[in-house]
């Protein structure tokens, strides 16, 4: 039976007792939902979304804009969620920096240590980002970045009404992002990167770089496509990516 939980709208695991746990963060502009098939089937490694306030299923919620206020809010639920299970951090573009924040927080705070931490599309913590776009630069600006990342769809970009909607949480998704600091920390978990072979910003040269954010082992794997891969690639690349959840490194 699925425990009820906004942080984690498509069940924390239950379905497959006994199963390691891989905790899903979305990229920004994204929620939940762009990880709900990964959580629909039985599968060696139970995947578990990760809903923020303000995003999908919580889209009455404010938004958290600031990485510490959500880290305070978050990690509670995520412990109470790992239940002493296994378990596997992973994040797309924005979401690569919370899942290495809270990969860090909670070895320091909660005494808990993921299997590994499985990165995408997001230049390491201790790099300066490559993209231009601040979010101070307005709507227009943000809206040239949506389109040169080329992960919102074009009906969307088409729909000025819709997109309209849409931006404020967008941009509460890139000040939460921008909050991110480095402040030295290093993990002692095994680190992956995946990165996409067309994906400009964060690309296998880029991703190499998180090699530096772990003592531990770390993994550089580069997939057909630009900065969505993850998504364009469907079920090969979750079957994949639970493959090497479950392959254990060499220190």
């Amino acid at each position: 039976m699925k425990r009820s939980n906004n942080w984690f709208p498509f069940g924390c695991g239950e379905e497959t007792p006994g199963a390691d746990k891989m905790f899903i963060f979305h990229y920004a502009g994204g929620s939940s939902s762009a990880f709900r098939h990964w959580a629909a089937h039985r599968r060696p490694v139970a995947c578990i979304p990760v809903e923020l306030p303000g995003r999908g299923t919580r889209v009455s919620e404010s938004c958290l804009e600031h990485i510490d206020e959500l880290m305070e809010r978050l990690l509670p639920e995520l412990a109470a969620a790992i239940a002493d299970a296994p378990f596997y951090l992973y994040g797309h573009s924005m979401g690569a920096a919370i899942a290495f924040e809270a990969a860090c927080r909670l070895r320091s705070e909660w005494g808990l240590r993921p299997e590994k931490l499985f990165v995408a599309g997001r230049h390491a913590p201790h790099r300066p980002d490559p993209s231009s776009f601040r979010i101070e630069m307005g709507d227009d600006a943000l809206i040239a970045e949506l389109r040169r990342l080329n992960g919102t769809p074009q009906e969307v970009l088409d729909n000025e009404e819709l997109l309209r909607f849409l931006l404020p949480t967008i941009r509460s998704d890139y000040r939460l992002h921008e909050s991110c600091r480095y402040r030295g920390q290093k993990l002692d978990v095994p680190l992956v990167a995946h990165a996409g072979k067309l994906d400009f910003e964060a690309g296998p040269e880029t991703m190499a770089h998180w090699r530096d954010a772990t003592d531990k082992a770390f993994e550089l794997k580069a997939f057909e496509g630009d900065h969505f891969f993850v998504q364009r690639l469907g079920e090969d690349y979750v079957s994949e990516l639970l493959r090497d959840a479950t392959y254990r490194l060499r220190a």
